[in-house]
């Protein structure tokens, strides 16, 4: 007996995720796993649609039954780290990211997610050290510049932030985050001017970006010009 369904099942149901059908996914996942028990794909699958609507115990408990069956896959504790890091638990987050790596030593977005985590449990330079692994592996990912930067910020290293965030630019210069990050750390040093035009080529990117605008409006008052943009 097969271990997964077929293949136009599958493709059905991958077909339901990507169009946002996530109810229906679910529901036609957990009909399948009926008779196919020990499918890795269902289970992730699942999953992955529970998270996507907030699901996220349901969801852990599905990549559990993975695990139980397939201890050695590393998707699957990578996509547990993330759905407990979606409910705040980054201690076990961290634990299922280094679980994957431990399976799989070139998991780019498992030691950049792990950077996430280490940085929201304030372990800073263990956080830098992941984004660096991150870089090592793949130079050009902006993301892992943008995010290391933040966590030289949070260390008052706010020269060496700048570069990575000058450099996340450069590698993706449609990024409103890096120039939003790169804003609020020349706002720290003072630099107002240039933390204004920040700012608004973030807003410019993004023109919906709340926090570049809160952002900015900051910058306004500091400078003692916001009553003139009224």
């Amino acid at each position: 007996m097969n271990t997964d369904p077929s293949k136009d099942q599958l493709n059905k149901l991958v077909k339901l995720y990507h169009s946002g059908k996530m109810i229906r996914a679910i529901h036609i996942c957990k009909e399948l796993l009926k008779t196919y028990k020990q499918s890795l794909v269902l289970f992730n699958i699942l999953g992955a649609a529970l998270q996507s609507i907030g699901r996220f115990d349901e969801a852990i408990d599905s990549y559990n039954q993975a695990i139980q069956i397939y201890p050695n896959n590393p998707d699957t504790h990578y996509n547990l780290g993330f759905a407990f890091q979606n409910l705040s638990e980054f201690d076990n987050a961290v634990n299922s990211y280094n679980k994957a790596i431990q399976l799989k030593p070139d998991y780019v977005d498992a030691y950049g997610n792990l950077g996430n985590a280490l940085k929201e449990l304030g372990r800073l330079d263990d956080s830098i050290n992941s984004y660096n692994k991150v870089i090592q592996l793949k130079p050009d990912y902006a993301e892992a510049y943008s995010n290391r930067g933040n966590a030289l910020r949070d260390l008052d290293q706010f020269d060496e932030a700048i570069k990575d965030f000058n450099k996340a630019i450069q590698l993706k210069p449609d990024y409103a985050d890096a120039y939003n990050n790169l804003g609020n750390t020349l706002q720290d040093k003072g630099w107002l001017n240039e933390a204004k035009k920040n700012f608004n080529k973030a807003i410019q990117l993004d023109t919906n970006y709340a926090e570049a605008y809160s952002n900015l409006g900051t910058v306004l008052l500091d400078q003692g010009k916001l009553h003139n943009q009224a």
